[in-house]
């Protein structure tokens, strides 16, 4: 009887019962429980995480509308914003104040250079001020993006920033404080990209940016101040104390 059964399910084509059940389709639902979409199973399973995450986020859009409807007169600063803004408003006008005074040391540096080599150390501070200004600039407008106020008040101005305002009365003594007030902002700029993070990737990549600048003109500095000595192999000053700059007179 057996052997009867399957010779008549061969040659009528019959499948196995397991066969004949149809895999049921996966349902998308958005974040309010509507289906979106219907997927069958066999294609759900082959899509990968990557794809299946899309569908979620693309699901998510009334959620996300409805949200950010709220409070519209912010501008880019959603809800979902979770930096806390009067943590972001010091840290952004301490960078704002501290390219102030990078402005301003730069141009002082300017006018006291002279010396054989004042074309081309004015070249460079001017350069470099150049470069401060449009970080400047830069970090205002983010500040006015994020619905802040950039504190450009002098009063207090070097208390807000942790750049300094320092100079000397030789050229190696103006390139050394460059280079020291350069490498500081290197280190606080970096700390500042951590800070902002995943949570403000706009914020971030502005210090990014800045913080190559920053990185090139500490470069260019060193390249002028420092040599390496051919016979000892060592590190040394370019610049002695026999190239002198204007004394400062406050």
């Amino acid at each position: 009887m057996r052997c009867g059964t399957a010779i008549f399910r061969l040659r009528h084509g019959f499948r196995s019962a397991k066969a004949r059940v149809p895999i049921r389709p996966r349902k998308l639902r958005d974040s309010w429980g509507m289906v979106t979409a219907s997927v069958p199973g066999s294609l759900w399973s082959a899509i990968g995480e990557s794809e299946r995450e899309s569908m979620s986020i693309l699901s998510d859009v009334k959620e996300i509308q409805a949200k950010v409807r709220e409070s519209m007169e912010n501008g880019p600063v959603t809800p979902y914003y979770t930096l806390p803004l009067d943590k972001v408003y010091e840290v952004l006008n301490a960078a704002l104040a501290s390219e102030i005074i990078c402005v301003l040391r730069y141009k002082q540096h300017y006018y006291m250079t002279t010396s054989i080599h004042q074309e081309q150390l004015q070249s460079l501070f001017k350069e470099h001020w150049e470069d401060e200004e449009k970080h400047l600039e830069l970090i205002a407008d983010r500040i006015k993006q994020l619905g802040g106020v950039p504190n450009l008040d002098p009063n207090g101005i070097t208390k807000r920033a942790f750049s300094s305002f320092e100079s000397g009365h030789t050229l190696a003594s103006l390139l050394r404080e460059d280079l020291l007030a350069e490498r500081v902002v290197i280190k606080i700029y970096g700390d500042i990209v951590t800070f902002f993070g995943a949570a403000d990737p706009v914020s971030r990549r502005m210090f990014e940016e800045i913080l190559k600048d920053e990185e090139d003109h500490a470069d260019e500095i060193a390249d002028l101040l420092y040599t390496v000595d051919p016979e000892t192999g060592k590190t040394v000053e370019q610049f002695t104390g026999d190239s002198v700059s204007k004394p400062f007179k406050g």
